[in-house]
């Protein structure tokens, strides 16, 4: 009987731990830099899509498309080469998962994790930003009206979100 009890208790545990696991492994997958992601806030515009809405109705000349092509390549190319490399972030993965499972929880240790993570997401909106603005900088002052008009009007996110 004991046996029955150990393999019972032993096999919920594993079953619940899996189930906790899960939502964690799914969030620090291969695919996820540790942020948003950008599947979700567009089909083909990742996060630029916000942006693409609030210059509808400019009128842009063909060169301030092209300006405004080259400042999002730019920033692109930018932030794709301020991403962690493969291995930073199978470590950053593997330290996760040892948290999580170890017998002990640090939580100093998982708070400068979330810090270390919070940061790069604020590095990250602020250097959207400066593109954002030097954008908005190559707009006549018709288009600037526009445009102060188009992100007053801006709906909010789906989800309910602030």
């Amino acid at each position: 009987m004991m046996n029955k009890m150990t393999l019972k208790s032993g096999l919920f545990a594993l079953m619940t731990s899996a189930a906790l696991l899960a939502p964690a492994v799914y969030a620090a997958g291969p695919n996820n830099d540790g942020g948003c992601r950008h599947e979700m806030r567009g089909e083909h515009r990742g996060y630029h899509g916000d942006m693409h809405k609030m210059f509808r109705g400019l009128e842009l000349t063909d060169a301030q498309r092209s300006q405004m092509k080259e400042l999002m390549q730019s920033h692109r190319e930018a932030m794709q080469a301020s991403r962690p490399s493969d291995e930073v972030r199978a470590a950053h993965k593997q330290q996760m998962l040892d948290m999580i499972t170890s017998d002990s929880f640090n939580e100093a240790d998982a708070q400068a994790m979330m810090a270390q993570r919070s940061e790069r997401k604020a590095m990250a909106a602020v250097e959207r930003m400066k593109m954002q603005r030097a954008i908005y900088q190559m707009l006549t002052p018709e288009q600037q009206a526009k445009f102060k008009e188009n992100f007053a009007n801006r709906g909010g996110r789906k989800g309910n979100r602030p």
